[in-house]
């Protein structure tokens, strides 16, 4: 894939996204969303990735959208900004439903839209010294597109509050408003994510896949008799499944299931 604003690698199970536009913060404009989205899709159809890393060249994250390219919006038809915001908003809903788990890994700031990539992440790494903010209102903006996934991090009156203000927010607040997961110490990145990916790939790839599918059906609205169906069902399968009894048996063999190699 001709890439022009992102880096990828691929060492199955695990894949990495970069965000490579140090020159403006990694800001992100139609180009890097439609790299996303391509370089997702790719991801998606290939059965030996189960883990993928979202993180940033330079010293920021990312600064949100670009502004060169929101002002270019004064030259376009309401049918082509139409269109390019649902560009985006499809590449959030692309990330929220990923069949991957997707860590990303923050240091720097991470303002507007780039909280999008991190609200649609399953597990968020970051250090002590980032900066988050909902700065679109500053800008006369609203933070539209990625409301719905802040909200279901985040709750009502904190999403509220946070986009209403505009204000910034530390690393250690975004872990109490539930937008990050994991925190650590300046130029400890790396290393930090490099152990939490390694404990990820220990674990049974299709459990890990199932587990976020049932969490995402019971956040809908669905029947208590729906429920019972579901969650039977789901472990009923798994007991039997080659995965859940590989993982059993190398548990009373005391050794490494077989999907995990340590070298």
């Amino acid at each position: 894939m001709d890439l022009h604003y992102l880096h990828t690698r691929t060492a199955p199970p695990q894949a990495t996204i970069v965000l490579n536009r140090p020159e403006v913060h990694n800001a992100l404009h139609i180009g890097m969303i439609r790299e996303l989205s391509e370089v997702l899709r790719t991801l998606e159809s290939d059965p030996n990735i189960t883990l993928v890393r979202l993180t940033a060249t330079g010293k920021n994250f990312c600064s949100g959208a670009d502004l060169n390219w929101m002002r270019e919006g004064m030259n376009q038809s309401g049918e082509q900004l139409a269109s390019e915001s649902l560009e985006l908003a499809d590449l959030f809903w692309s990330l929220h439903n990923s069949r991957l788990i997707i860590v990303t890994t923050v240091s720097g700031r991470a303002m507007g839209g780039a909280i999008g990539l991190i609200a649609t992440s399953d597990i968020v790494l970051a250090e002590e010294s980032s900066r988050f903010a909902f700065s679109e209102v500053r800008l006369g903006l609203v933070p539209a597109t990625i409301a719905p996934f802040a909200l279901w991090k985040m709750g009502y009156s904190r999403c509220l509050e946070l986009m209403v203000s505009g204000r910034t927010f530390t690393a250690e607040m975004a872990a109490q408003y539930g937008l990050v997961h994991h925190r650590c110490e300046d130029g400890m990145l790396e290393e930090t994510a490099e152990g939490l990916l390694d404990t990820l790939q220990s674990n049974g790839p299709e459990a890990m896949r199932s587990v976020k599918s049932l969490l995402g059906k019971l956040g809908k609205e669905i029947s208590r008799p729906d429920v019972r169906q579901l969650t039977s069902e789901l472990i009923a399968w798994h007991r039997i499944s080659p995965e859940g009894q590989e993982g059993m048996k190398a548990f009373f063999e005391k050794r490494n299931p077989g999907w995990y190699e340590t070298t």
